[in-house]
């Protein structure tokens, strides 16, 4: 029965045929009776509310005054109450509380009432005839009168009022599932909407990953390259050792390029357990050793347990300290060093990069986009970044890395 409704709601012109078809045959049914007695008009009228039946779904509004116009006309002129025009009348009635705006459904309930009233009381004699009673209407009492004309108006109303009721309640049935469709579709797009969204924000930080490993690395292998150069025939043997930290730092950048590729990839990562670009803090110490291994002095001061340092605010704090060293490699000059400092607090993390190179005297080969990468990390995590020239030359690269913005987020 569901799909019949379902398949029905689909195809209204269905009903409206049928429904057209029924005011024929009712008229037909008449026709014999009405044309013999001479009663013409009674007999062919009824054909005209095919034209409000079939126009019920496409222009409800226009079906609904047309009725009323064609009922009008029937309760002036006809002897008797026609059943095609009673049908009408409901299909009508119920049409307009399921199809029309609010105001004009109202207006479909008044001009029920108003029919029925009017039919009641013009054709109220009928109601006695059905009784059985040999009098008139004129003959009964004043008070079988009023019960007699009663009764016939709630006869002529009822079927009106309860397919206006059976209508509105359609009517709130669609509208409701109308809006929980639209619910469906708006949470949908939503949904949609947040995954590009971090769809976004993940390429973002693998970009940014991507910037600090080749940034480094090739800073690293540069300073490599141009040292060895120097030293290949005076000093084989160190520049031997220059290569060797060329070959390890390639290949060390090419494995974390290919995880951080592979993230982008492989959307189902549930066999490939090490392919998460996410270095701990506790490797601070072997990048420490990596630059200094470039020819860079490096210090490194740590107070506190970095194990204890939450992994989100780790992985920043390395990035912030690989991207503050990368720049001391490319701008610092000869003979420059540095200092790297991280305090773990109970309530976040500090971390001090320090150099005593040439620092804002450099020339700049950017778009100062690994300033802009460090400030990015520590805002993700709730943090700041500040950074420029130091007041005896060099270089300052400060991070704060709060705990509590993270367990709230």
């Amino acid at each position: 029965m569901r799909h019949v409704h379902l398949w029905l709601r689909a195809h209204p012109w269905v009903f409206d045929g049928l429904a057209a078809i029924v005011v024929v045959l009712l008229t037909l049914m008449l026709f014999p009776a009405l044309s013999n007695s001479g009663a013409w008009i009674e007999a062919f009228f009824p054909f005209v509310f095919v034209v409000p039946i079939l126009l019920r779904t496409r222009y409800p509004v226009a079906a609904l005054y047309l009725t009323a116009a064609l009922g009008l006309a029937a309760l002036v002129t006809f002897r008797l109450p026609h059943p095609a025009a009673l049908f009408t009348g409901i299909v009508m009635a119920y049409s307009a509380a399921v199809y029309t705006p609010r105001r004009h459904s109202w207006a479909a309930l008044a001009l029920s009432l108003g029919a029925g009233l009017i039919g009641g009381v013009r054709w109220s004699y009928v109601i006695v005839q059905l009784t059985g009673s040999s009098y008139t209407l004129g003959e009964l009492t004043l008070r079988n009168q009023i019960i007699a004309l009663g009764a016939s108006v709630v006869v002529a109303c009822a079927p009106l009022v309860i397919a206006w009721l059976w209508g509105g309640v359609v009517h709130t049935r669609h509208a409701y599932l109308q809006e929980a469709l639209d619910r469906a579709n708006r949470l949908e797009r939503e949904r949609d909407a947040l995954a590009r969204l971090a769809v976004v924000e993940e390429r973002g930080r693998i970009a940014r990953d991507l910037h600090d490993v080749v940034a480094h690395s090739l800073s690293v292998v540069v300073l490599q390259a141009d040292g060895a150069r120097h030293v290949l025939e005076t000093d084989p043997a160190r520049a031997a050792r220059a290569l060797e930290v060329i070959g390890r730092t390639g290949r060390e950048a090419t494995a974390e390029m290919r995880r951080l590729l592979g993230v982008l990839r492989s959307p189902d990562t549930s066999d490939a357990p090490d392919r998460t670009p996410q270095p701990e803090l506790a490797g601070i110490e072997h990048l420490v050793d990596q630059v200094r291994s470039s020819g860079l002095p490096v210090t490194l001061h740590v107070r506190g347990d970095l194990a204890a340092v939450p992994a989100s605010a780790g992985l920043s704090a390395y990035r912030i300290v690989q991207e503050a060293l990368t720049n001391t490699l490319r701008h610092g000059g000869p003979g420059a060093s540095a200092e790297v400092r991280a305090e773990v607090r109970p309530e976040g993390l500090s971390v001090c990069v320090l150099d005593d190179g040439r620092g804002a005297a450099a020339a700049n080969d950017g778009a100062g986009l690994g300033l802009l990468g460090m400030r990015e990390r520590a805002a993700a995590v709730g943090g700041e970044v500040t950074a420029g020239p130091r007041p005896g030359g060099g270089f300052e690269v400060t991070a704060w890395l709060p705990y509590e913005s993270m367990a709230v987020a």
